[in-house]
């Protein structure tokens, strides 16, 4: 990373707000450099260890990435996946246009709106089951102790649990549930055995249901059409106006954020 840049992240240097982002696998979200949060994480990519950043160059509508790998064979991995989770490929003006069909309020609109995508499933389905029926800041807080108590550390870095972490853990740190602990210890066994297997599968996991499976499939995989119809604060949104969900399709992943939006 640019010493700059990389100063910048540790000091929260205003100088550099704007200039460009991190993307944080712990709370799934892109911060600027003036962030309170706690400084973001690196990445393990299968076996291999690396970081990325994005950065937005200014009034060019498009985004620099800087990538460091010890295996230059994932490169290409890699960046399709940087791809998948900016959702670059998404044409924001149909979408935009479907999602006032359906009947969302114009003054209301995102515009631009993409779906904020994490690495993979796994931190997907880790994320969904440790924010249920808690606030996002309690969440994120949960993330943030699961990865210091049990991430690998490299220098300054500090990577995001391996399944097989999670899963020989007692996760006793995390102050939920017991049963929440046990479901996400049996995720990652799960993955730890199947790390190929359809999401889908994990229908068969004691503790996980239809919601954190089209969760994981919407942020993991950023599927465009995932409908969280079951979803507490969707279903005050529709409540609230009259939008007809049917009419999204097929982009009612991004209804869902623009729901989570007006909320």
């Amino acid at each position: 990373m640019n010493p700059d840049y990389q100063q910048a992240r540790l000091a929260r240097d205003p100088r550099f707000d704007g200039s460009f982002f991190i993307a944080v696998k712990t709370t799934h979200i892109f911060c600027r450099s003036i962030c309170p949060a706690n400084v973001p994480l690196e990445k393990v990519i299968g076996k291999d260890k690396g970081w990325f950043r994005v950065s937005a160059v200014q009034n060019k509508h498009y985004l620099k990435v800087e990538i460091r790998l010890l295996n230059i064979e994932k490169l290409t991995t890699v960046l399709t996946n940087i791809e998948r989770m900016f959702d670059l490929n998404a044409d924001t003006n149909t979408i935009q246009t479907q999602l006032l069909r359906c009947g969302v309020p114009k003054d209301t609109m995102v515009t631009g709106l993409r779906i904020p995508g994490v690495w993979d499933t796994f931190e997907a389905g880790c994320r969904a089951i440790l924010g249920q029926q808690i606030s996002v800041k309690a969440a994120i807080r949960l993330l943030s102790q699961l990865t210091k108590e049990l991430g690998s550390t490299e220098g300054d870095k500090v990577y995001f649990p391996t399944p097989n972490a999670i899963a020989n853990s007692d996760l006793s740190f995390l102050k939920i549930p017991h049963s929440r602990r046990q479901t996400l210890r049996l995720l990652a066994q799960h993955n730890v055995n199947s790390s190929d297997s359809s999401v889908d599968d994990w229908l068969n996991i004691k503790g996980i249901g239809p919601w954190t499976v089209a969760y994981a499939k919407m942020r993991g995989q950023t599927s465009p059409d995932i409908w969280l119809n079951t979803d507490l604060i969707v279903k005050k949104q529709l409540e609230k106006f009259k939008i007809d969900p049917e009419l999204a399709r097929p982009w009612r992943s991004y209804l869902t954020f623009q729901l989570w939006s007006m909320a």
